[in-house]
């Protein structure tokens, strides 16, 4: 269990790539871990984002930044909060037992780079006196390594980022992920080879240990 005065924000893939068995399996193992963070006034805040991106290419182009018209970010680009931050962890868990599936359109990937900027926001209204750390949690290969890596390296300055990418990567991807992720990376880095290990005990206590080293 994570006893830990800490502020964390999961980031959870729901775009076009994943499918309802794969989403069904992350929303499992965000249930599991949080099943382990014991919320308070001194112990774990905790937020649940789902990137599922927008549905058509128009959207897409919206939240690009290639049309002149702002998106709507829940609308049009498919930022959805199950849930901010809050020390209520077991109704966190109700809300993330309750969320549904919404897939995005298949390139939707882009908007990994807005989901780590959201969730940026969210922490900067966080506790001041609390550790703050964000867990990304995807399948995808984003189409803009540029944009995702300016995005990790701007949510880095105020916050801890941990990578927990699913399914099998090349290693020039792997070697790329450990630049985006908080170093040292080999704390920071929770590698799932197949979307249906997420759940298990083995990937739910890792991903605790790096979230809160004094997990207990």
């Amino acid at each position: 269990e994570c006893h830990s005065k800490v502020d964390v924000v999961l980031v959870i893939d729901g775009s076009g790539s994943v499918t309802p068995q794969g989403f069904a399996q992350s929303m499992n193992m965000t249930q599991r871990l949080l099943a382990n963070m014991v919320g308070g006034r001194d112990g774990v805040e905790v937020g649940v984002l789902v990137f599922g991106g927008p549905k058509t290419e128009e959207a897409l182009d919206k939240c690009s930044g290639h049309m002149t018209t702002p998106p709507d970010w829940e609308t049009d680009c498919g930022m959805r909060w199950v849930t901010h931050l809050t020390r209520n962890v077991r109704r966190a868990m109700t809300s993330t037992l309750q969320w549904p599936y919404r897939y995005g359109y298949p390139g939707s990937t882009s908007l990994i780079s807005m989901a780590l900027a959201d969730a940026k926001t969210e922490l900067e209204g966080g506790r001041t006196d609390a550790s703050s750390v964000v867990v990304i949690v995807t399948d995808a290969q984003p189409m803009s390594p540029r944009m995702t890596a300016k995005a990790a390296e701007d949510l880095k300055t105020s916050a801890r980022l941990i990578w927990v990418p699913i399914g099998p990567t090349d290693p020039g991807t792997d070697e790329v992920v450990k630049t985006w992720a908080s170093k040292p990376w080999q704390d920071n880095i929770v590698k799932v080879g197949d979307i249906n290990l997420l759940p298990t005990p083995d990937t739910v206590n890792a991903i605790t240990a790096s979230v809160c080293p004094e997990a207990m």
